[in-house]
């Protein structure tokens, strides 16, 4: 590797703070704060208080509790991005291109017991909700082993992990001859000490960082006692490790990339707005529990203090007026404000339909034409499927770092996620054209299929090259039958072949002459007879 003048590599060093905040995690880490507690639905946003339905001025806590206890949150942020995620893995995710290792690594890419494709979904969900997500391509500590086959005899294995936005405190890339490396990253931890039926936390945090100017760099390990209060950090142990040219860090962005490991998500406007219908739709709760029921009012009554107390409305009571001109009535509000904001929560839920990317509808609330729906499914579908090539790309990434740690080139191997989002109707019209095409003999049945695997409408165990060739054995099988005199078909192994006993076969040419059934293999005349009686004879022998 060519060394870059202009690089200086300064190890870590082994006291101070590795807890310490980049200024990217920090703009992250308060967007991420606020995403998670909206995504996390009624529960959470409860126990955030005030920092999402503040208490007004002069509201006494017995009230603004009652108020937060009686405010429950119409959760569109979790309805967005599940339905955003699960999308692009609404088939099996493929992987191409593999080895035998690989291929068994998939079924448990994490040392956890997850597959690839569940992996992969987790991955993509916490990069729609946060705007990124990151993958560290780990190995099993091997430097103090002495061979490759002590290596082999271990089990050890590259894997993947997942981190979070708020799991890492820092992350640094370098531009080294034109490439972007990933060069020093901080990922925070936590382990439980058993201290017989107590328990001890510790908060942890491991360094990893590269030379940018070798292939070569360290594994640092700290700790303090989470509850310490946040006191030194202790050097535990330092690590080397050998043979990467950058740290095996890979992160997807899902948003606006405003900056290394800063980005805007992509549903951050959705969450603002859930917080607004939270506070509209607390008040007008509010309003409802204060106004919806008629308050009984009385005019020229003078009512005995003793009386006051045991006061009660209610079946078997009598209401009496002592003054010859008292009355009782009840008084109602108009509802004018009751209906204002019963409007203002029909428009806030609308928008949020609009920024949770769900194709506009005709609802109660309004009518949409039918193109507009088509320019909002579209606009959908495209944001969607640019996510999901990022996260392609990514897991392709994390399975070269796999390569790189066990001496292998994973530069071919390929991810393959569904990027197919239109309606079941719409593929259903596309197959019928494309089965029109091959009737035609203007694609072939192995092209034909290919389209149609990838508008999912076959199953996940559908294998592409056994299909062709099942369809090939038939095809030889109906020509040789067609060879032998018996009732042919037309078939696209062979387009030249006509069915037997002439006529034009399917999908032939107008105009097209039948061939006879006594032509030879060019048609150019009688094909040579053959005798199978005895003494020459061109017919069985009469018998009567």
């Amino acid at each position: 590797m060519a060394t870059n003048p202009q690089i200086k590599y300064t190890p870590s060093p082994k006291a101070g703070n590795p807890g310490q905040l980049s200024s990217a995690s920090e703009t992250m880490q308060s967007r991420t704060a606020m995403l998670r507690a909206v995504y996390g639905g009624t529960e959470t946003m409860r126990a955030k208080d005030k920092t999402f339905l503040p208490q007004y001025e002069k509201e006494s806590d017995t009230r603004y509790n009652a108020r937060l206890a009686s405010t429950f949150a119409l959760n569109k942020l979790r309805e967005a991005v599940d339905a955003a995620s699960a999308k692009p893995f609404r088939t099996l995710l493929q992987v191409v291109n593999t080895d035998l290792d690989l291929d068994l690594w998939v079924q448990d890419i994490d040392l956890q017991g997850n597959h690839l494709h569940i992996f992969g979904h987790q991955f993509f969900n916490n990069s729609m909700l946060d705007g990124m997500c990151h993958l560290l391509v780990d190995h099993p500590d091997t430097y103090n082993m002495k061979s490759l086959a002590d290596q082999k005899a271990s089990g050890a294995r590259p894997f993947m992990k997942m981190y979070k936005v708020d799991d890492v405190a820092a992350a640094y890339d370098m531009y080294v001859g034109g490439d972007t490396k990933t060069v020093h990253v901080r990922i925070r931890s936590q382990r439980a000490e058993r201290d017989g039926f107590k328990e001890v936390l510790y908060n942890q945090i491991r360094v990893i960082e590269i030379d940018p100017t070798k292939t070569s760099g360290i594994v640092q390990l700290w700790e303090q006692k989470a509850s310490s209060g946040g006191s030194n950090w202790d050097f535990i142990e330092e690590t080397p490790l050998q043979n990467m040219a950058e740290v095996p860090f890979v992160t997807m962005y899902a948003g606006e990339k405003e900056a290394d490991y800063l980005a805007r998500p992509v549903f951050i406007d959705l969450a603002y707005k859930q917080i607004e219908h939270w506070i509209s739709s607390s008040d007008q709760r509010s309003i409802l529990s204060a106004a919806r029921f008629p308050m009984l009012a009385c005019s020229g009554v003078q009512i005995d203090p003793e009386d006051e107390k045991q006061f009660a409305i209610g079946p078997y009571k009598v209401l009496y007026a002592p003054e010859a001109n008292g009355r009782w009535y009840y008084v109602e509000p108009r509802g004018t404000a009751i209906e204002s904001g019963s409007k203002d929560l029909d428009k806030l839920e609308m928008q949020m339909d609009m920024m949770a990317l769900n194709p506009v509808t005709g609802t109660h609330r309004q009518y949409v034409p039918q193109n507009e729906r088509d320019i909002q499914e579209t606009r959908v579908h495209s944001v969607v499927h640019d996510m999901a090539i990022n996260c392609q790309d990514a897991l392709e990434q994390a399975i070269r770092f796999m390569g790189q740690w066990t001496g292998k080139d994973y530069s071919q191997v390929k991810v393959i996620l569904n990027t197919e989002f239109s309606n079941t109707k719409d593929r259903l019209a596309e197959v019928a054209q494309l089965v029109k095409m091959w009737e035609e003999r203007g694609l072939s049945r192995k092209a034909l299929l290919t389209e149609v695997r990838n508008r999912n409408l076959l199953g996940d165990d559908f294998n592409l090259d056994d299909e062709v060739a099942f369809w090939a054995a038939v095809d030889q099988a109906n020509m040789q039958a067609a060879d032998g005199m018996l009732p042919g078909r037309w078939t696209q192994a062979d387009p030249a072949k006509e069915p037997a006993g002439g006529g034009t076969s399917p999908g032939a040419p107008a105009g097209t002459a039948p061939t006879p059934a006594n032509s030879n293999a060019n048609g150019t005349g009688t094909a040579p007879k053959t005798f199978d009686f005895p003494n020459g004879q061109t017919r069985p022998k009469k018998q009567i």
